[in-house]
C-alpha cells in the first residue's frame, strides 16, 4: 500500500494586479496544482505532488520566474487564510 501524498499549499500575496494574477498564476500550474483568490486578493495555491511537479521544486520557482512571488504554508496557516476570507476550508 502507498502511502497518502500531502496537500500542500502556498500563497502569493503584496500584488496590486489581483485582478489579473489569477489567470496569470493558472498559467503557470501543472494540472495537479490549483489557485483561487480570496477577497483579500491573496491567491491560494493547493496540490498534491505528483511525478516530479512538485511545490517547491517546481512551482514556486516556476511563479518566481515569472516575477510572481510566492511562499509554501502549512495547512492549517491556509486555513486560516480561508475563513478569514469567508471560505469554509472544508
Amino acid at each position: 500500500m502507498t502511502p497518502a501524498v500531502p496537500t500542500r499549499y502556498a500563497i502569493v500575496q503584496g500584488r496590486k494586479d489581483y485582478l489579473r494574477l489569477l489567470e496569470h498564476v493558472q498559467a503557470y500550474l501543472p494540472a495537479n496544482y490549483t489557485a483561487a483568490k480570496l477577497e483579500d486578493g491573496t491567491i491560494l495555491i493547493q496540490g498534491k505532488d505528483d511525478h516530479g511537479w512538485t511545490l517547491d521544486g517546481y512551482v514556486i520557482p516556476r511563479l518566481g520566474s515569472g516575477l510572481i512571488p510566492a511562499r509554501e504554508t502549512s495547512a492549517v496557516d491556509a486555513a486560516i487564510v480561508s475563513i478569514s476570507n469567508g471560505i469554509n476550508p472544508g
